[in-house]
């Protein structure tokens, strides 16, 4: 009976070590140090400047709905935004998504590829 009590801490160290050892990979993925490639399909969530650049157009985007006006960019100091609102916005909406920064982004990179 007294050999009993005395394994289980042992099996208590033993699980916990399991749990350690299986979660290590999932604790470097969300802290970003995860080397493995994404499975296909996945698709990343944006990091570094995009991350920023979308926090600011959120935060500059005071009623919620995702839609940006010119002067919610312009209140945000988003210069950018503000020069070239009309080309972005291409429908005449009024305000800007970040669809269509990202469509407007696309082409312009398009068309300084096409014209090298």
């Amino acid at each position: 009976m007294s050999r009993i009590p005395s394994r289980i801490p042992l099996l208590m160290q033993a699980g916990l070590l399991a749990c350690v050892v299986v979660s290590v990979p999932a604790l470097a993925q969300i802290a970003g140090q995860d080397q493995t490639p994404p499975p296909a399909g996945f698709s990343a969530p944006p990091q570094g400047g995009a991350q920023r650049f979308i926090e600011r157009f959120r935060a500059a985007n005071t009623t919620g709905d995702g839609h940006l006006t010119l002067a919610q960019a312009e209140a945000a100091h988003m210069p950018m935004i503000v020069r070239h609102f009309d080309e972005i916005d291409a429908q005449h909406k009024g305000f800007v998504t970040l669809q269509d920064i990202r469509a407007w982004r696309q082409q312009m990179r398009a068309e300084r590829q096409g014209g090298n």
